[in-house]
């Protein structure tokens, strides 16, 4: 019952997101450099648009966080540094909501001081991709995409890392085929239920990597739906061993952790009638 369940929630989701539509919101300066207003539970701050940057927060305005040491990358490259992990409900620009962040939190005073404004934050190029953003500086705007233009570029950014998996299964590359997986995923097969990488990676491995010959997969993309930041993707897909073939109708809900997509569930189940006379995933 477990698969039905999780499809049927899906399904809700997908038919119930709220849809946005595309709109331009305006750009301010500070010292020639663009900055846009955006608010964190109706409390307005003042961001620093970096497209060469990943998002990270003021720590002298976000001041509650867990210490952490993360990578910050900007125009001069990346480094790592000791840093506040904050959590944000929500982050609001525009009528567009980035739900469920998790940001680092340095000392942005030098950026201020040079500029002459206090700078909450910088919205770097991570969340201006989540937000389908195209910064017009001739026009001081921002550009955000709405639903259907969002979604083809983050469909087309998946569809490019899926086929990229699919490459690694081909060819048994384990470490390459792992990290397309999430670390708590989820998977349900005829032949059982796998609860984290780990457990998912050893049924790989003992269903097919350790197979001779090696085995081929097929991924046939169905349908795509977004649920909030994620993806829910439906795909056919075939696999064959020597004199075997797999074939099986798939569901996989995908999740963006920072530029690399993940898998955190996937279903499969028997594929329709004209399928039937081949084998059952297990």
């Amino acid at each position: 019952m477990k698969p039905v369940v999780v499809t049927s929630l899906l399904l809700m989701l997908a038919l119930f997101s709220p849809r946005l539509r595309a709109e331009d919101v305006p750009l301010e300066t500070c010292d020639g450099l663009p900055v846009v207003k955006v608010s964190v539970l109706e409390t307005n701050f003042l961001f620093l648009v970096d497209t060469a940057a990943t998002s990270m927060l003021n720590l002298k305005s976000f001041t509650h966080g867990d210490a952490k040491k993360i990578a910050v990358t900007s125009w001069s490259g990346t480094v790592e540094t000791k840093a506040q992990e904050i959590k944000l409900q929500e982050l609001v620009i525009g009528a567009h909501h980035l739900n469920g962040l998790n940001l680092p939190a340095v000392d942005l005073s030098a950026i201020g001081h040079a500029c002459g404004r206090q700078i909450d934050g910088i919205l770097g190029v991570d969340l201006l991709s989540r937000l389908g953003a195209t910064i017009d500086l001739s026009r001081k705007t921002a550009h955000l995409a709405s639903d259907s233009e969002a979604m083809e570029t983050r469909v087309a950014e998946l569809h490019q890392q899926l086929v990229g998996c699919e490459r690694a299964f081909n060819r048994t590359d384990e470490a390459a085929f792992a990290d397309c997986l999430d670390p708590q995923v989820v998977i349900f097969t005829a032949g059982g239920d796998y609860y984290g990488r780990d457990a998912s990676m050893e049924y790989y491995r003992r269903r097919y990597f350790r197979h001779e010959p090696r085995p081929e997969l097929q991924i046939t993309p169905r349908g795509h739906h977004a649920i909030g930041d994620a993806i829910w993707v439906e795909y056919d897909l075939k696999i064959s061993m020597g004199q075997e073939t797999i074939l099986a109708r798939g569901t996989a809900l995908c999740e963006k952790q920072r530029d690399k997509w993940r898998i955190v569930h996937m279903n499969h189940s028997a594929p329709p009638v004209d399928g039937l006379h081949a084998s059952n995933p297990q």
